[in-house]
Parts: structure tokens; C-alpha cells; sequence
């Protein structure tokens, strides 16, 4: 049996009004202009404050500023205990969550309205072909999963509501880690393992850098998730203890609820167990794949990281598809389209430029 791994990045879910992560910034002054109670009193302007009194930007580039230019030297400073120019550590740890608030809600607002036809047709797929591995044929049925970098839950929810819909109590979506329901009640999430060992089966989707429906505990490391509520954003305005360290340890504040998203910066940090966990099971999904196909993806330079995992565990003999949009003569396209012909050589990627939404409409 071949097996399919699909990696995506944020082109995936851009036809279904997904900004692209060098908008987000942009999109945060267009959404507050427009309405003024799409965040929380003052939160905007303090970002403003400190785009201007501490990274010295005037407030004619504030929609032009790069976050990895944002996040990359406030890590830097937290990892090394440093101040940074007028913030102490206590201040920079704010900033940096006032900024993660704030991308959080940008996409809640632009993804309010999202026309996802084609992902619901793409999970409808996924389910299908998953659902072989059910009565206990796992072993032998394993011909696809996802690999994501996105943090929207758009794919996740769409999964989630076939799986409601056409296969109650037998299936889970599986992000390959350990996970914990968010809510006391709610059976239908479980870890992947568990379901396949009651007969059922699970939907590989490995978010890569965190999911805007995950929290964490930051003592016992339990990962929360809720589908359907970017509960990550909800976090900041009503923040949630872990019930498991409340009932061992008593209340504390200590055991809050915490978004582990991977920021956009250069020195992104995956020692959390969680993501050893997420990217060691992507390396044995590369690894397994006769084909893989990355959409919207455009294997930049920095993202060093990913750019080693596909390295070492994507095999030589693998079938390489590349889906992107744009016209053949543009050069952000040319660009893309050089680095995947370096990168993978003589596996000679085909590429399909027509965009996410028709290659799922045409293929699916």
C-alpha cells in the first residue's frame, strides 16, 4: 500500500481568508480601525507604544514590520535573562503575550467568514482513506496523514465534524501527542493509540508549530484541546487552571492553562515534550511516504528546522508534488519554484500552481 504525507503551510487556508503570516501585523491595525471592539481596551495602542518607544518604528511602517523581527530578540533576551532596551524581563514576557493575543484574534476575526468548501472536501478524503485502519487494521492500512504548520483549526474542525457525522466513537483526529479533553465531559477526544485500541481509528494531523484549539498545563505539561473554540485566545480574557494538578496539588496559580504556539522567530525553541513528540512521529511520516505533496508551502531559507526534517527522513525514491498559485512568471513563484528544484534534486518535484483550492477540487 503507497502512503501519502500532505505538508501545509499557510497557502493552504489562504483561498479560505487565511492571512498570510507577513499580513498579520497589517491586518491588526486594518481590523482595529475598522472596529474598535475587535480586542480588548488599549491593547492595540499599547502594541503601538511599543512598536514606536521601544523598537524605534514610526508609525508609517507599523503594517510593514516583520514578526520574526518582533519575537526574535525578545526570545533571544528571555532565553539569556536580558533586559531589552526600556523593558525588563517581567516587561518583555508581557509584550510578547500582548502581541500572541493579538495574532490570536486577528485570525478569530478574519476566519469569522471563512469559504472552506474545498477543506471539507479535503477531510472528507482524509476520513475515508483513515478509516480503513479501523477493527484493528492499522498495521496494515496506512496510506495518509497530515503534516501542518499552520496554526488555524480549520482543517481540524472540518476532520472533526465528518468524523461527528459519519463515524460517532470511532474515530479521533490524532495530532500524535498525548492529549487531554478540555472539557471533563467530552469523550469524543482521546489519544489516537487509545482509539485504535478499541477498534477504531484515528485521522493523522501533526500540527508542527501548535494549534490555536490547544492549551497546556506549564507543570504537568498535559495538552489540552477543544475543537471549534480557539481556546488559546480565550485564555488571555478567561484564563483556566489545570483540573488534574488542581485536584493532586490544590488551586494555584501555577497550574493556569497556557498557549504553547510556536511564534514566528529565528530561534524557535521545541524542547517542550509535547513537540518532541509531534515532530519525532512527522520524521517516521516522512519517512514512511512513497509521496509527498506540500501545499502552500514555500520552503523558505529560515525555516531551517523543517528544511532538516524533510532532509533526513524524506526517502530518495519519494514522488515529490508541489501546489502553490501564482503566474510562471512571477518572481515570488520562480523563487519558490528554484528552492524545491534545489532541495530535492534528482526526486524532480511536480508542481501544480494553480492553487490549493482547485488542486483539492480536481484531485478529491
Amino acid at each position: 500500500m503507497s502512503k501519502t504525507v500532505y505538508v501545509l503551510g499557510a497557502g493552504f487556508s489562504k483561498e479560505a481568508n487565511a492571512p498570510a503570516q507577513e499580513e498579520l501585523v497589517k491586518h491588526i491595525f486594518e481590523i482595529h480601525k475598522n472596529d474598535c471592539y475587535a480586542f480588548e481596551d488599549g491593547k492595540v495602542e499599547s502594541f503601538r507604544k511599543f512598536l514606536i518607544e521601544t523598537m524605534s518604528i514610526p508609525e508609517e511602517l507599523h503594517d510593514k514590520v516583520p514578526l520574526e523581527d518582533l519575537f526574535t530578540p525578545l526570545d533571544r533576551c528571555l532565553s539569556d535573562n536580558l533586559s531589552f532596551r526600556n523593558l525588563n524581563i517581567d516587561e518583555i514576557k508581557q509584550v510578547r503575550g500582548l502581541i500572541y493575543y493579538l495574532i490570536g484574534k486577528t485570525l478569530q476575526h478574519l476566519l469569522l467568514n471563512s469559504k472552506k468548501e474545498y477543506i471539507d472536501i479535503f477531510a472528507r478524503d482524509l476520513v475515508k482513506e483513515s478509516s480503513f485502519r479501523q477493527n484493528h487494521k492499522y498495521k496494515s492500512h496506512d496510506s495518509v496523514s497530515v503534516l501542518s504548520t499552520n496554526w488555524d483549526i480549520l482543517l481540524d474542525n472540518s476532520i472533526k465534524q465528518v468524523i461527528d457525522h459519519d463515524f460517532a466513537n470511532k474515530a479521533v483526529v490524532d495530532y500524535c501527542c498525548y492529549i487531554s479533553s478540555y472539557w471533563p465531559d467530552d469523550k469524543t477526544v482521546k489519544p489516537g493509540l487509545e482509539m485504535l485500541g478499541l477498534g477504531g481509528f484515528n485521522v493523522k494531523l501533526l500540527k508542527l508549530h501548535g494549534s490555536l484549539n490547544w492549551l497546556q498545563c506549564p507543570q504537568c505539561l498535559r495538552l489540552y484541546v477543544d475543537f471549534f473554540n480557539k481556546i488559546a485566545i480565550d485564555q488571555y480574557v478567561n484564563p483556566v487552571n489545570c483540573r488534574h494538578c488542581d485536584k493532586h496539588f490544590g488551586k494555584q496559580d501555577s497550574h493556569k492553562l497556557a498557549s504553547n504556539l510556536i511564534m514566528p522567530t529565528f530561534l524557535k525553541d521545541f524542547s517542550n515534550p509535547q513537540y518532541k513528540i509531534v515532530w519525532q512521529n512527522a520524521g517516521i511520516e516522512l519517512a514512511e511516504a512513497d509521496k509527498v505533496v506540500f501545499i502552500g508551502y514555500s520552503l523558505p531559507q529560515a525555516d531551517f528546522e523543517m528544511r532538516q526534517l524533510l532532509s533526513r527522513m524524506i526517502r530518495t525514491d519519494a514522488k515529490i508534488e508541489v501546489v502553490d498559485f501564482g503566474a510562471e512568471d512571477n518572481q515570488r513563484v520562480v523563487d519558490t519554484k528554484n528552492r524545491y528544484k534545489v532541495f530535492f534534486g534528482t526526486r524532480k518535484p511536480e508542481f501544480f500552481m494553480q492553487g490549493a483550492k482547485r488542486y483539492i477540487m480536481e484531485r478529491f
